[in-house]
Parts: C-alpha cells; structure tokens; sequence
C-alpha cells in the first residue's frame, strides 16, 4: 500500500527527515509519536506532497514518486495524491459554505461529478461520522469536534486508499476529544488505512497496529503498537513516554 524509501527533507541547511524508510500495508493503522519539532508532521506532509521531499521514494497503491531534486509534473503530484486524503488539525472548511457543500467541493470540482448524486453520496457519509443533522449548518456555528467530523466525511469523499492525520484532536476542548477519536476508531475497524500523527497514547494503543517513534527527523523505533508504547527498546522511546506519563 505505502512504501516509503531513503526519504529526506530540508528546509535550507535544517534537515527535518532523514533516512525514513518504512511500509503499511492495506488495511493497517500507524500512528507517528514524538516530541514537538521531530518530523511527523513533515513525514504526513511529505506523503501527501504538500512539502516534497528531496530524495527518495514514495508508492501509494500503484503510483510511485522518485525524488531527486528534479521538478516533478503536475501529472505526477496529481497521481499521487489522489490516493490519500489529508486530515488537518485546524479543519481547512470553506466558511462560506454549508457542510454539505464543504464535502462535496473536492470530487464537485476535480472529479466533474454530478451535484445531486454527490449530495446523496455526501449525506450518507455525514451520517456515518454523525453530522447529518448538521449538513446545512456554517462551519462557524459548529464546535471543533463537529468541525472536524465533517472534514473527515470530507476525506472520505474522495474514496482514498489511506487517510492521513495530522492531529486531529491538538485544537479541540478535552470533552470533543472523544467524539472525534470515536469516528476515527470506527474506521480502523472498517479496515480504512491510515497514518495517524498523534500525541493522544491511550488511543494509538487502542487503534493502531503499528506506532512509529520519531526523534530529530529519524524515525527511532518502530514495531507492534503495545509493544513500542508498553516496553519500548530504545532509551529516547522510554524517555519520551515517561515524560508524558508525569
């Protein structure tokens, strides 16, 4: 499903990723650790193009990217993103439209598809993360965790081989943290791939089948998620996961 080789990233002479090789399988759910400024967030960008990287290789389903410092074509970038949809931590929903217009902009516009089956399609899907009864409202009038439910029905709008989570619960009040981890669970039972960027440990223990941990843009250790939460190997792991149990 996703292969990731030799991938490194800077920014000027600040390298943010290097040497980041791993794979997910279909179906699998990882969830990237680490502290503040360790890379996952440029890792999950990385994959879905919106920073891109400087060397390497990316595959997502059949589509495959070499990075080398040459200029990729619009063709390829095009290729490859329509195989994830992107989750943001700060929703990214038009203001100007309802719910349901928000859902149904992307595959509206880049897909050509029909608005009335699109509606249709639309309000079944806010009715699996339980927003359906919102679909008319403005982003505005939402809270947080409504706000994010719908940008999930959103991702799901453009049917992605594997959704990518930036942190999807950083900017919510405690109390909407559930309601979000709640629909994001249900579809890892559903078998929906996914990376998910998360400081929330309980949950990674609960839904992923895989947690990486990053440090200083490598990824440091990787394995079966209770077992790198639970007894980690390498001491910068057990430091990390000490300093959020205090």
């Amino acid at each position: 499903m996703i292969y990731v080789k030799h991938l490194k990233k800077s920014f000027g002479e600040n390298t943010v990723l290097e040497s980041i090789d791993f794979s997910v399988q279909k179906g699998e759910v990882v969830c990237l650790i680490g502290a503040s400024g360790s890379g996952k967030t440029t890792l999950l960008r990385c994959l879905n193009l919106l920073e891109l990287p400087n060397y390497g290789s990316i595959t997502i389903g059949d589509q495959a990217v070499n990075f080398s410092g040459k200029k990729l074509e619009k063709k390829e970038l095009k290729e490859l993103r329509k195989y994830s949809g992107m989750v943001f931590q700060g929703f990214h929903l038009f203001p100007h439209k309802t719910v349901i217009e928000n859902i149904i902009e992307a595959p509206l516009i880049v897909q050509r598809r029909k608005r009335d089956s699109l509606v249709i399609e639309g309000e079944k899907l806010l009715k699996k993360v339980g927003m359906f009864e919102h679909k008319d409202k403005y982003p505005d009038s939402l809270s947080g965790g409504q706000q994010q439910r719908a940008a999930i029905a959103r991702s799901l709008m453009m049917n992605p081989e594997v959704l990518l989570f930036d942190e999807p619960t950083s900017a919510l009040d405690p109390q909407l943290v559930r309601e979000v981890l709640r629909v994001i669970e249900a579809l890892a039972k559903e078998g929906q791939t996914m990376v998910i960027v998360t400081h929330e440990m309980n949950f990674a223990k609960r839904v992923a089948d895989k947690v990486f941990f990053m440090d200083e843009g490598y990824i440091v250790e990787s394995g079966n998620a209770k077992d790198v939460l639970e007894t980690p190997k390498k001491q910068r792991t057990k430091e990390f996961l000490q300093l959020l149990s205090e």
